[in-house]
């Protein structure tokens, strides 16, 4: 019989925190739009690489609420980054499991580095696959818009020692 396992909410933020006096989750800076400033090295080159890794650390953090609370919950979560052309930029499964007599559950992935191909919106997606089911479920799209700004280039310095 599969735990029935539901998803309550999800969002994207710079940061969680966890108090350990009342087990209280505090969420900081939740992301909608990121701006990005670029400046290519070469001279005259416009153009950008085909994937661009902006360094930043961020979090993708979840409730679940499990129905039967004398069962234990087992279920796969899959977190995947999707590009504006609709191409997975990048996945990652974890695992989870909710203990007997305990119905609300906290996920976090914590990740470093957004890699990025072009300006746009790009989509985080939420799934989840319960212990006895054969595929993932959709339970939550989180959006991001990315907007790209090109800086002049930086120029070549020269070298003046005589």
């Amino acid at each position: 019989m599969i735990t029935k396992i539901k998803h309550i909410w999800s969002v994207l933020c710079k940061e969680s925190v966890i108090n350990q006096d009342n087990n209280l989750i505090y969420i900081q800076g939740t992301l909608e739009e990121l701006k990005v400033s670029l400046k290519p090295i070469k001279v005259g080159s416009g153009k950008l690489p085909e994937k661009i890794n902006v360094p930043i650390n961020y979090e993708i953090v979840s409730l679940w609420f499990k129905e039967n609370r004398n069962e234990v919950g087992k279920a796969q979560i899959e977190y995947s980054l999707i590009s504006p052309e609709g191409k997975e930029l990048v996945k990652n499964i974890q695992d989870m499991e909710i203990p007997v007599n305990i119905r609300r559950f906290r996920s976090r992935l914590k990740i470093s580095g957004l890699p990025v191909t072009k300006e746009g919106d790009y989509s985080f997606r939420v799934k989840i696959k319960e212990a006895g089911s054969q595929a993932f479920r959709l339970v939550s799209e989180l959006p991001l818009e990315v907007k790209i700004k090109i800086e002049p280039p930086i120029e070549p310095t020269k070298n003046t020692a005589n």
